[in-house]
């Protein structure tokens, strides 16, 4: 019997390569451009291998439809989208893409704080409109300034390195400190609180977890410098949406370079019948983003930092050492519940 791998949130390049991959009679793939939770769960109920991108949401209502699955492929590198603990309990590996953010997020996370940093989105619509008032675009440089970092995984530690190399001061923040890797980059590690209260520029490189939830909150915001701002390229919900925009009315921090936020998946999934029957949670979110789009100190990023072809190229190539591991008998980048 061939193993049936299903994927999800597919694009055309994804499909042609694990098509390649998984070739012959041992393999029948299932290849879906949507979102798992869009999908008819009858169209790939037999699957023993099923992978997604952060769009798809797995939970344990999924997995009591799925009797034949053995293994979960997250084309990411986080994988809050997957319920681990009731995969774990039904006896369901889990594999991740490590690693593949460590440059291209990196850069991304620089990328929004020169633009913030030196108003690219006013100077934009300066030169649109044809009218310059120079006084109105002055910014601010980097060089000299505090960065912290919050989070010193790869891709918070390849901030630390790009930032010193252009002359930032660097100081981070890690429940679990690399005190070797700190000396490498020449940064140190501080409290929290020390962080929001010295950064000039605070940048999140932290995991979703119960305790990261709303890290950025009404009172965090409160201690940070108000000519701070703040930049997010990990995961949405690291940040209070609404504490934020708070913060940003009142000047309390100066900007704020978003490439995730909470209800990003509800825009990605809705369509215009989905939102115009939308629950209360979801139309606050949706509004949220909508008051966030009209500031002229914040710029909104689509979930666009992994984004590069040499990213895609190695979580591509992963993902199939990953399951033919698992096929094999040898898990590779397994994620613990």
């Amino acid at each position: 019997m061939p193993t049936t791998i299903a994927f999800f949130d597919t694009t055309a390049k994804e499909k042609s390569s694990f098509e390649h991959y998984f070739t012959g009679s041992k393999f029948r793939l299932l290849i879906f451009e949507k979102p798992i939770q869009l999908v008819p769960i009858y169209e790939y109920n037999q699957a023993q291998v099923i992978s997604v991108f952060t769009p798809s949401h797995i939970d344990a209502v999924l997995l009591s439809h799925l009797p034949k699955l053995k293994y979960v492929a997250a084309r990411s590198t986080g994988v809050d989208n997957i319920d681990a603990k009731a995969c774990k309990k039904l006896g369901i590996a889990i594999g991740n893409v490590p690693g593949y953010g460590q440059t291209t997020v990196a850069e991304y996370a620089l990328l929004l704080m020169l633009m913030l940093a030196r108003k690219m989105p006013s100077v934009q619509e300066a030169v649109k409109a044809g009218h310059i008032t120079y006084k109105k675009l002055t910014g601010f440089t980097l060089h000299g300034k505090t960065l912290g970092i919050i989070g010193t995984g790869k891709i918070g530690m390849s901030v630390a390195s790009i930032a010193r190399s252009m002359g930032m001061h660097v100081v981070a923040y890690d429940p679990y400190p690399n005190n070797e890797m700190a000396q490498k980059y020449s940064f140190s590690y501080v409290s929290l609180k020390d962080l929001f209260q010295g950064a000039d520029v605070i940048t999140l490189h932290s995991p979703l977890t119960p305790e990261t939830k709303h890290l950025i909150n009404e009172k965090t915001l409160k201690i940070m410098k108000d000519s701070a701002i703040l930049v997010n390229t990990a995961r949405g919900e690291l940040v209070d949406t609404m504490a934020l925009i708070e913060a940003l009315k009142n000047k309390q921090i100066a900007g704020a370079a978003l490439d995730v936020i909470e209800g990003e998946r509800t825009m990605d999934l809705a369509t215009e019948s989905e939102l115009f029957l939308a629950n209360n949670k979801v139309s606050f979110e949706i509004a949220e983003i909508d008051i966030l789009s009209k500031m002229q100190n914040v710029i909104l990023s689509p979930h666009n930092a992994y984004n590069s072809n040499e990213a895609l190229n190695f979580i591509r190539k992963t993902t199939a050492l990953n399951i033919q591991g698992f096929l094999s008998g040898k898990l590779l980048n397994k994620v613990e519940a």
